[in-house]
């Protein structure tokens, strides 16, 4: 056997075979790479869904008037901005007038991460979900005449928490 490994045919043999089976595996492997669809760098395969519709709010409270800023889309999810205008309210107040617009439909309200007990937390610092869609509230203004803001968004069904 150890002289047949020490033979020059042998050996040109055995380098031929192995250099066969390498130039055949990269061939194998960039056939599959050339075949295979792959979307342009930056961009996902499968885009976000659409934003929640505005519809999915309702009407508004009396007193409120909504103003839809377009949908928006990262590359993980799109949103709805919502401008909220308020006549005698404050930013705060016309959050906590919309949340309980809200609640009073049946939404659900979610607690800020860590939080347990509802009423250490000010309504307007909170979330809502109606088991689709997802609204969290601004005090900030998203235009400069309005009062507040709202998110849009997609969501999990809420846990009740009040």
């Amino acid at each position: 056997m150890m002289a047949l490994l020490r033979s020059r045919t042998t050996m040109f043999v055995l380098v031929g075979v192995v250099t066969i089976g390498l130039v055949a595996t990269m061939a194998v492997g960039l056939f599959n790479a050339m075949s295979a669809p792959t979307p342009p760098a930056g961009e996902q395969a499968e885009p976000p869904p659409p934003a929640p519709d505005m519809a999915s709010l309702g009407q508004p409270p009396d007193g409120v008037e909504y103003t839809d800023l377009g949908e928006q889309c990262n590359a993980a999810e799109c949103y709805r901005p919502v401008a909220v205008t308020a006549e005698d309210l404050d930013a705060e107040g016309a959050i906590e007038a919309v949340y309980g617009h809200l609640l009073d439909q049946g939404w659900g309200r979610l607690l800020p991460q860590g939080e347990d007990d509802p009423d250490e937390v000010p309504l307007a610092e909170s979330a809502l979900a109606d088991g689709s869609v997802m609204v969290q509230g601004s005090t900030q203004p998203y235009t400069e005449e309005s009062t507040a803001g709202l998110v849009l968004a997609h969501s999990t069904a809420p846990t009740p928490a009040s």
